[in-house]
């Protein structure tokens, strides 16, 4: 009876550890993916993003280079820091080193280079509906100006400069170089 009874269970057992293994095999293999996505994308963004708003903090507060002040019809004001707007074009050449380092592709470092100005943009989109139903004070008109020359201002002209900081780690001979290969 015992015989019968291993019989007949053996095979259903033996199925389940090859799925089992197959399951472990494949969340191991899912497991490596998220940890390479975060050392060549996230963790370098991140990175970047502390260093820039870092130099940002720094950058308002040197009183021998005055951050500039504008003021469109509406009364939005824009302030820019000269320090860190100089500064954003290294910045970005640093993330896109970090994750060449990592070992990411072309789109990895773009995407790092330009984190900190994409973090800002999505900030900022997040904010213009909340002060919509915070601040009722100000006219709609006003908000949208805010939101158009902030963009522009925070978001568009440091992606520039990130971006052409970013320039010579972008390229296909970059890639060649991290990966020790000496040929075109």
């Amino acid at each position: 009876m015992r015989e019968r009874i291993i019989e007949v269970v053996e095979p259903y057992i033996s199925g389940l550890r090859k799925r089992t293994s197959l399951r472990c095999t494949a969340s191991r293999e899912q497991e490596d993916a998220m940890n390479m996505r975060v050392r060549q994308l996230w963790a370098p963004l991140l990175s970047t993003l502390l260093v820039s708003v870092s130099v940002q903090f720094v950058a308002l507060r040197v009183p021998q280079l005055p951050p500039w002040v504008f003021f469109t019809r509406n009364g939005v004001s824009i302030v820019l820091a000269p320090l860190w707007m100089l500064a954003l074009p290294f910045i970005g050449a640093l993330g896109a080193w970090l994750s060449l380092r990592a070992g990411g592709n072309t789109r990895d470092r773009l995407l790092t280079a330009l984190g900190s100005a994409w973090l800002n943009g999505a900030i900022l989109t997040l904010g213009v509906p909340l002060s919509m139903i915070i601040e009722r004070h100000f006219s709609l008109s006003i908000k949208l100006t805010a939101y158009i020359v902030y963009m522009i201002a925070w978001c568009l002209v440091p992606a520039v400069l990130l971006a052409l900081g970013a320039l010579p780690w972008l390229g296909r001979k970059a890639t060649m170089r991290a990966r020790g290969a000496t040929g075109l």
